[in-house]
């Protein structure tokens, strides 16, 4: 007897549900700590690290809240085989996305078939849902009655009244203290259904083609495209002596467009920032490589007097790197609490 087929719009069974909330004391942890996406960051404002990550799965959709006390450099891509939607909340700077420069109430889209870089102020708080492409296709079908075009032209932001951002901002605050604060609710099977549904309803409404902003001006995208063409050079050359001259030779840029693009760009200047790059990347290994003495790893990303490395870690983390491999060398992961 062949398999029942149900209609598009009765999901198989009740959407499960995940909840996690974390407190974070360093940049590459709160990256790591939203689950499936790919990315990492880097610390780029001086002082000690505090972030807060809520993140919650309802079936094919994820919710997270993220806000930290440091400027941030972030990369990546999202979950795979998802679009999401992202919102600025509180801030008091403005950030970066892909180019474009975002302040408080700015919405913007992401896919995970491209690669992402946001510029995150210290402060600044995002929301964010992320949904299956599969999910939204069936919504859209249900709701349009045919196939809409879930492809984004690339990095895209979002061009919506107040009163929608207000609308999304709401839908996502509500779904996290539902299951924060009253989990007993979600029991019920068919309330997640809708719930999860109108998550998925909130991302087709920002993504409809006439609401997505055009590309970047030709100024904003040759900045984009220097500040990316340097952060590789750097990356692929940190362990060498790197001059202002040889970015400006790797780039093709001058002294002047390559100045004026990075401190446009990540409010940094070039050798500040392949400072703050290194210090990160030396952060990251003393957590990860316990083997390796903390001069050992300094060494490998370019601080060959320790007493000035140390200095400089001290000031952009707020702790000595001895400090730093201890602490992480005793921390346990943190499970993922569920309800």
């Amino acid at each position: 007897m062949p398999a029942q087929q149900l209609p598009p719009d009765a999901p198989a069974k009740a959407a499960a549900i995940r909840y996690a909330r974390t407190l974070t004391r360093d940049a590459g942890e709160h990256a790591a700590s939203l689950s499936a996406w790919d990315q990492h960051y880097e610390q780029l404002s001086a002082g000690r690290y505090e972030g807060c990550l809520e993140e919650f799965h309802i079936g094919p959709v994820q919710i997270f809240r993220e806000q930290s006390n440091q400027a941030v450099l972030q990369g990546g891509r999202p979950r795979a085989n998802t679009i999401s939607v992202a919102l600025t909340l509180a801030t008091q700077v403005a950030g970066w996305y892909c180019g474009h420069e975002i302040g408080e109430g700015r919405v913007f889209a992401l896919s995970s078939d491209r690669e992402f870089d946001l510029v995150a102020g210290a402060g600044m708080a995002l929301v964010g849902v992320c949904v299956d492409t599969a999910e939204l296709a069936r919504r859209a079908a249900i709701l349009h009655g045919r196939e809409l075009p879930l492809n984004l032209p690339g990095p895209s932001l979002i061009s919506r009244s107040t009163m929608h951002r207000d609308a999304l901002a709401l839908l996502v605050d509500s779904a996290m203290s539902l299951v924060r604060d009253r989990p007993a609710t979600l029991a019920d099977g068919a309330l997640r259904n809708r719930l999860a549904e109108s998550l998925t309803d909130a991302v087709l409404e920002s993504i409809a083609p006439d609401c997505i902003e055009s590309g970047l001006l030709p100024g904003a995208a040759a900045r984009r495209q220097i500040v990316a063409t340097a952060r590789e050079y750097m990356r692929s050359h940190a362990d060498e002596p790197i001059s202002v001259p040889d970015l400006c030779v790797a780039t093709g840029a001058s002294r002047r467009a390559l100045q004026y693009a990075f401190e446009n760009v990540v409010q940094l200047s070039p050798v500040t920032y392949l400072r703050v790059m290194r210090l990160n990347r030396v952060r990251s290994e003393l957590q990860a490589r316990h083997g390796d003495t903390v001069g050992d790893v300094a060494a490998r990303w370019g601080f060959w007097h320790p007493s000035r490395f140390a200095a400089e870690y001290r000031e952009l983390f707020g702790e000595l790197p001895s400090v730093t491999r201890m602490r992480f060398a005793s921390m346990p992961p943190e499970p993922m609490r569920r309800h």
